[in-house]
């Protein structure tokens, strides 16, 4: 008998994320954090606490209790106000899977995270693309009037949003709260880096989830990412959460962190006046425009920017390009690293510009 694949339709025709290639010098292209001190968390545990407290040969603790009361406390929660993803990713598919139960449609901006966008047409539901300006500004308007024409029953907004950078109005935000019937979640994975967070709109918008991620300030290897909003919600999210998908060597780390995350802060401060140092730098140049930024990476827009993409790889230096998508064909995005990475970035755009 003759065997043949049985792939869902919705895969068909279908591009997966890709990511990038990482064996380069300076990796300025995916948004960590460029500082490594966060491994002494991990060292600290391997050698102190992981063989004491869990064992290798044993599931993970499903209800990540102990994670839960540190996270609900440290940001004046109750533990059934949280869940955990092995990152966002995970997160983003469960509420696709899970809270799409009327229209099977999915609102997200664009240009936007594409994962939103990957994972939505995956599951064969429908997505429903709303266009930033042209400085990627939000357009209340056009999304409002999508809202009430097509009522999606996930929006999916990131603020600080990625890959432009910028935060949107939270006037803005609650607006298309209050304009919905069905779910608004709030990516903000680089909220560290940021001025504002949505989370004090949770108490009057219960149909309001805040999306965080540890993968941003120094713990990407954790895959630990987790949303914050109504118990009801998230009780039906969690019916379709995998039982063991935080490892214990991530649950470890991650409470460790969270009792003691005043050791981070200064690297968030040193990227932001690292992040100024670079837009000043880049703003000076006339033939290039830079976007404002709130996270810890920075777009700009150059002419012949595939030319300066491939003069950067040539130096070990790999930043974030968009050749295929619309809006932003002509722009890179770098991440903020060290102050000596940071450094021979400028110089090497600087040497590109004046051939």
């Amino acid at each position: 008998m003759d065997f043949k694949i049985r792939v869902r339709k919705s895969l068909t025709n279908f591009s997966s994320y890709v990511p990038d290639k990482v064996n380069y010098k300076i990796r300025l292209n995916s948004n960590e954090s460029p500082f490594n001190e966060s491994n002494n968390f991990l060292l600290n545990l391997v050698y102190k606490r992981v063989f004491k407290s869990s064992s290798i040969n044993r599931y993970p603790d499903s209800s990540q209790a102990v994670l839960k009361k540190e996270v609900s406390q440290f940001y004046g929660l109750k533990s059934n106000q949280i869940l955990f993803g092995n990152g966002s990713d995970e997160l983003i598919l469960y509420l696709l899977l899970a809270l799409t139960g009327k229209t099977s449609k999915v609102l997200y901006l664009e240009p936007s995270f594409s994962m939103y966008k990957i994972l939505t047409k995956a599951l064969g539901l429908k997505g429903i693309g709303v266009s930033l300006n042209s400085d990627f500004s939000l357009n209340l308007a056009k999304v409002l009037s999508k809202i009430k024409k097509e009522d999606p029953d996930l929006i999916f907004i990131a603020s600080p949003n990625n890959p432009t950078g910028n935060s949107f109005d939270k006037s803005d935000i609650i607006e298309i709260t209050k304009s919905s019937k069905g779910l608004v979640v709030i990516d903000e994975a680089y909220s560290d880096y940021s001025s504002d967070s949505c989370l004090s709109l949770l108490k009057k918008n219960k149909n309001l989830l805040i999306m965080k991620t540890m993968s941003k300030i120094g713990f990407a290897a954790l895959r630990l990412g987790y949303l914050i909003g109504d118990k009801q919600i998230l009780n039906a999210v969690n019916k379709i959460r995998l039982p063991y998908n935080i490892s214990s060597i991530s649950q470890l780390v991650a409470t460790d962190f969270f009792k003691n995350s005043e050791l981070l802060e200064k690297q968030i401060e040193v990227v932001k006046k690292e992040r100024s140092k670079v837009f000043n730098f880049l703003s000076r140049i006339q033939d290039l425009k830079v976007f404002e930024s709130d996270s810890n990476f920075i777009l700009f827009e150059v002419k012949k920017s595939r030319r300066l993409f491939e003069l950067l790889k040539k130096e070990n230096i790999i930043v974030k390009n968009f050749p295929k998508t619309n809006k932003l064909e002509n722009c890179l995005r770098v991440s903020i690293g060290l102050p000596k990475e940071n450094k021979r970035f400028m110089s090497v755009v600087s040497s590109f510009l004046v051939k």
